[in-house]
Formats: structure tokens, sequence, C-alpha cells
């Protein structure tokens, strides 16, 4: 970090100032909003110990867009979570699937069912897979549909929009570019991906691999889009441990042209949520996961959170001052301490009105503590004169003239030289935060009425503290302070001085130089 002031030195014959300053649709309609707010996705979580499933009401699988050649079978999959495992008087937990209703848009806002549509419901604990029939694409365009499932205690879900696109002709793929809704997620998340076809009305068949089965698992492999179901997975699971910045998972697509012809890409997930931070010490800090917004929690089941801290051995670690059970992890007035980093992991719990819960995880990644940066507060304008008899008086032509030079010594400026510049008259140089070089470069003398510069260079001593610092006035660049650990709020006093070599035929007035104070960051 750097940070520059820009300043003045004037002489009055010689009087010198220094002052700082702080350098769709069959032919691309607007789809339309859906018939009714489209449902969280179903759970389905496998509890083996008690050989169960915990299953909440949604879709396990959305029906997703199609693009078919006029004439082709009109078929639409899905899956909803549901279970028929109880017996007996239990059965009426069982959350199985009784009915699906097929919308369809008709335009300017109207929707109508569509009751000879074939629906079958093939239930395959803990889901239901579904689908509807509605015969062949005929009409070239796009058509939009919305599907409700009814449960068999009344309870309806609703899928999102569905785009059914007709063409008459088969259109290749010239491109693929995968879309991923949320790239980065936490485990146990789901994200929908799609193939990004280009041209959108392609007719090419889309075919997704599957990733390896310890990080997740894909609904659908042959649809223009699917989705990504990251592993639930333990809190010591290394995929959590060593993934500083998440697990990225490649899920390659292909799309095949009628002429054999294919096009691959990739779409990429990053799952662990969370990425590096850092605090200054002393200072507040908070941290909410870019992948919580948005995020679409489990249908029906409500979240907690909690926020573990780990010193960097991975050792878990109780601060005070910290909140650690809600969505933003806060920690007021970090400490300064020997350790300068620590590691950040969340799980977020989702529990249902059953007492089941399933958990989603961070991976871990680390907290760095770091110094206050340094930061230059004030420096002094400053002039100078000729100190005689215990009184400052301007120096003449024949002061100057001196063959041994003339040293004129430091008085605290009483007025601002110009608004342009914002140094302070009490001669103070302020600076603040730890490990820093401060270094100061003095322009040449200039007249400020005639122009001239003065033919020699003079050389700034300033008195900081105990030390006496030359800064000669030539535009050299000149280490003040170096690698200082501290704070600084020192005083320029008499014992600042200017020295003026042997100087003749000195034109009158007052000459200026600009001072440049320069503050970087040390080791």
């Amino acid at each position: 970090m750097r940070k520059r002031f820009i300043a003045l030195v004037t002489v009055i014959l010689l009087l010198m100032v220094a002052a700082p300053t702080n350098t769709v649709s069959a032919a691309d309609t607007t789809p339309p909003a859906a018939q009714y707010t489209p449902s969280s996705d179903g759970v389905a979580y496998y509890i083996p110990l008690f050989n169960f499933w915990v299953v909440n009401y949604g879709f396990s699988t959305q029906p997703g867009n199609q693009n078919l050649i006029q004439g082709s079978p009109l078929k639409i999959s899905m899956g909803a979570a549901a279970y028929t495992g109880w017996a007996g008087l239990l059965s009426i937990f069982n959350q199985s699937v009784s009915q699906v209703v097929v919308a369809g848009y008709l335009g300017g806002g109207l929707w109508v069912n569509y009751p000879n549509a074939v629906v079958t419901i093939n239930q395959q604990d803990p889901a239901a897979n579904i689908t509807v029939d509605l015969g062949i694409a005929k009409t070239v365009g796009t058509q939009y549909f919305q599907f409700t499932v009814i449960y068999s205690d009344g309870k309806r879900v609703y899928s999102r929009l569905v785009a059914i696109t007709t063409v008459p002709a088969a259109v290749p793929t010239t491109a693929v570019n995968p879309k991923v809704v949320t790239p980065t997620i936490f485990w146990g998340q789901t994200v929908d991906l799609s193939a990004g076809l280009t041209p959108t009305n392609s007719t090419a068949s889309v075919s997704w691999t599957p990733p390896a089965p310890n990080v997740g698992t894909l609904t659908l492999t042959n649809a223009m889009a699917t989705q990504y179901n990251s592993a639930l997975i333990a809190a010591n699971d290394p995929l959590i441990l060593n993934n500083i910045t998440g697990f990225p998972i490649a899920i390659p697509v292909k799309a095949t042209n009628p002429d054999g012809s294919t096009i691959q890409s990739a779409a990429t997930v990053t799952v662990g949520g969370l990425m590096p931070q850092a605090v200054v010490a002393r200072e507040d800090f908070s941290y909410r996961p870019a992948a919580l917004d948005p995020a679409t929690f489990p249908s029906g089941m409500t979240p907690t959170y909690q926020w573990v801290i780990t010193d960097s051995n991975y050792q878990p670690i109780t601060p005070a001052n910290t909140v650690t059970n809600d969505a933003t992890f806060r920690w007021s007035k970090v400490p300064n301490t020997k350790t300068t980093y620590y590691y950040l992991q969340l799980n977020i719990t989702f529990s249902n009105n059953q007492g089941n819960s399933v958990v989603w995880r961070s991976n871990y990644t680390p907290l760095q503590v770091v110094d206050p940066p340094p930061y230059l507060q004030a420096v002094p304008n400053m002039q100078f004169q000729l100190f005689q008899n215990n009184a400052y008086r301007p120096a003449t032509a024949g002061d100057l003239n001196s063959p041994t030079g003339t040293t004129l010594r430091y008085q605290a400026y009483q007025s601002q030289p110009t608004t342009t510049f914002d140094g302070n008259n009490q001669g103070v140089i302020h600076i603040t935060g730890a490990h820093w070089t401060l270094s100061l470069a003095a322009n040449p003398f200039t007249n400020t009425t005639t122009g001239d510069v003065l033919n020699v260079t003079p050389t700034l001593n300033l008195a900081i503290g105990q030390k006496r610092i030359p800064v000669p006035a030539n535009g050299t660049n000149t280490v003040v302070l170096a690698a200082q650990t501290d704070d600084l709020a020192t005083t320029l006093n008499d014992q600042t001085t200017l020295f003026i070599p042997q100087t003749a035929q000195v034109p009158g007035g007052t000459y200026r130089s600009q001072l440049t104070w320069t503050l970087n960051i040390s080791p």
C-alpha cells in the first residue's frame, strides 16, 4: 500500500513553506409468468440406521424444456419426492403422488388444463417418476406448460414453467455453452444446469456425463437441462478440509446433431460455498457467503446455522464476541494475536416437524488477520528564515553570498499558502499503523514571481525525535524513517533547518519547493 502527499516549501528571501496534499417461442416470444408460483424442490435423504427415507413435498426432478421436430412424440418427464414405506395405521404419513394436472398457456394471461393428457405415475421410493404424454408435437412455435402434482393427502406442489419449442425440420447445434444457475454451492445443495445450445431451438440430442459418485449425482443425463445434486458428506471429509476455495467439479455435456457430428463442453460447479477472507486486526468482521444469495432451501424444512471456528491446526476454538448461529458470521474487534489466521466452516441443518434433519456443509476457508494498513495522517507546512539575536528575519543577498553558506531555521507557518495544499501549520507529522517507511522528495526552489530556479541545491534537515535527516532539494526521493513498527505523532522543532550553499546574485522574492511525502508498507 502506498499513500503520497504533495507539499510546498517556500523561502521568503528565503522564506520556505511546505504543505502536503493527498495526492421464446415459436419465434422468440417473451415467456409468460407461471400460472402458480413454483414450489421449492423436494428432498429425499436415506437414513441407513432406520432403513428410512426423509422425504418432503416437492419435485425431485423438474420437467425440462424441449426442442422437437414437428410430428415427434411430445412426452414430458419429471419426478416428485414421495414415500410409501409406512404400513398399517402409519400409512397416514405416506407421501405418495395421486394425480398430476397439466396446464398450458393460451396467451393473454390465460391458462387451460389438458384433460386428455396421459399421465403415468411410477412410485419408486423415495420418488414418484412421472411421464406426461401429450401426443405429438403439431404446432410450430413455442408452447408453455406448468404441472401440478397432487399428493394423496391433498398437498399440491407446482413445477417451474416449461417451454416446448417445435420446429418444422431438424436444427443442428453450432455451439454448446453450458449455464449454471448458481456456480458456487454447499455440499448437499442442488443446482440447475442447462446445455446452452446455439441456436436456442436446436434439436440436437444432449447427453450429460455424471460426476464421480462420491461428489454427487445428476437427475437426468439425456436432456437439455439437468440438476446436479452434490453429495451429503461428513464433517471430517477431506473434500471440505482440503479445498479452501471449494472443490470444482466439471460436468461434461455433449450435443449430437442428426448428421452424427458432436459438440462438447462442460459445466463447472464449485462445491463448498466459502472463500478466503481477511480482516484488519482490532476491527469488526462479518461474512455472509455469496452462495446463500440466492439459495433454494429444501421444501418444508427449517434451516439453522452453525459456524465452526478453528485455529490454523483445525482445532476448534470459541472466541469471545462472535455470532455463530446466524447466516452471517460476526466477530467484533478481532484480536491481534500470534495466531495470524483461523479457519471458518458453516453447517446448515434443515429440520422438519417430524424431527428429521439433513445438513449442508461448507468447506473450511482461512480467515487471515492482517495488521492495520499504515496511513499518512498529516505533514507540516514549513517556513524558514534567518535566526539572529533571538529574532527571525528574511535572509538577504549578502547573507546568501557567505562562503560558508547560510543556515535558516524552521518557523511555524502562520497562514495556509494556498487552498490546494492541506498541510497543518503546527509542524505535525502524524502516521498511524505498523510496518511502514516514510520518504520525502523536495523539488528545486523556484521564485514564485519570476520563475527563476535557485542555482544551488539547498538541504532540508528534518529534526524528527533524535534523528536529523538530510533531504536534498533536487527531486531525489530520500528515506526519512525506515521499517517503523508503530504509530508516529511528532512535531517539528527549531532544530529543523535549511542549509543553502553560497550563491550570488539571487533575485529577491519568495522561493518555493514542492515536497512529496510517500508512505509505503514495509516488512
